[in-house]
């Protein structure tokens, strides 16, 4: 085999090492799959003290709009309380996905770390406000409707921090190999 033969083989063998949507060896993903889980865990630990202060934004947010919509402010402020006490922030922690997979993404520059929690974060935040307000018309008034964006909710929720970070990731990958 000559040494052009030997190159050429070694480059084919480092193109099929690459994950084709980062470009990340599979060594490189598997650090990136323990760092994000390390930052989630630990980033979680600190969301268990510090998501009650989100929880209260939210709160202050759809207070205003339960209110136009009808909800007696006794049922607002006992639904509230009542959410408070049994640890309901803990169920708006999807921002640490987001966080964490902005901190832990590999060789992403500082700009699209902060782009992507700026993106993600408001979107986050106004589908919190929005699953709090649903809420109200579909335990109250059985609403259908209201149930379908709840049940939605939940289900994109979940979602939205990876397809911010896809989003980010893929077109920051892509702009570098041009």
């Amino acid at each position: 085999m000559s040494k052009g033969d030997k190159r050429k083989s070694a480059k084919e063998r480092k193109v099929d090492d690459k994950c084709d949507i980062l470009s990340l060896t599979k060594k490189q993903i598997l650090v990136f799959l323990i760092a994000f889980l390390t930052v989630a865990a630990a980033l979680l630990a600190v969301w268990y003290y510090l998501g009650e202060f989100y929880q209260s934004a939210i709160f202050f947010c759809a207070r205003p709009i339960l209110l136009a919509m009808g909800c007696p402010a006794p049922l607002i402020d006992i639904s509230f309380s009542h959410v408070a006490q049994e640890s309901g922030y803990l169920i708006n922690f999807n921002l640490v996905p987001l966080v964490a997979l902005a901190i832990a993404t590999p060789d992403l520059a500082l700009r699209r770390r902060l782009e992507m929690l700026a993106i993600g974060m408001p979107i986050l935040f106004l589908l919190h406000v929005l699953d709090l307000v649903a809420h109200y018309p579909m335990d109250v008034y059985g609403s259908m409707l209201a149930q379908m964006v709840v049940y939605s909710i939940g289900v994109s929720g979940v979602a939205v921090p990876f397809i911010v970070w896809f989003a980010i990731a893929v077109s920051f990958r892509s702009a570098k190999r041009t």
